[in-house]
């Protein structure tokens, strides 16, 4: 079983266009909303693999691959991985992780990736480097 999730507020001084943009910088999916007492949230899930080419592509464009692979195993959570980003930073294309509270003003973005054999996951979206270059165990995923 494959799955991904991202999610976050939208507070009423945001606009749903630009958060809907900073999810779409990690997963280029179709953004839905859910409302939730008075409050909104924005997300975005999928159970399709190519799902996770953007966060891959980020990992390596911004060569923050040895970070993203410390933060994903410590969120590591049986076959799940929980993690957030900043969403101020993922409206401008980037990845900056935070803490799901206090870090970001407005809230960060919360993804879940879910995958039976999560190490296999961990491994290939975020190698292992030496001397700034990928020392890959994983080729291919799935």
């Amino acid at each position: 079983m494959f799955k991904i999730s991202a999610e976050t507020k939208q507070h009423q001084t945001e606009d749903p266009k630009k958060i809907a943009a900073a999810l779409q910088t990690v997963f280029k999916e179709k953004v839905q909303e859910r409302k939730v007492g008075d409050e909104t949230y924005l997300f975005i899930e999928s159970t399709k693999y190519s799902s996770l080419d953007n966060l891959y592509h980020l990992f390596r464009h911004q060569r923050i691959l040895d970070v993203a692979r410390k933060t994903l195993r410590k969120g590591t959570i049986d076959n799940s991985i929980i993690f957030y980003i900043n969403k101020q930073v993922a409206s401008v294309n980037k990845i900056n992780f935070c803490e799901e509270e206090g870090e970001s003003p407005l809230g960060p973005i919360r993804i879940i990736i879910e995958y039976e054999d999560i190490e296999y996951l961990i491994d290939w979206l975020t190698p292992f480097t030496k001397h700034g270059f990928e020392e890959r165990l994983v080729k291919k995923f799935p």
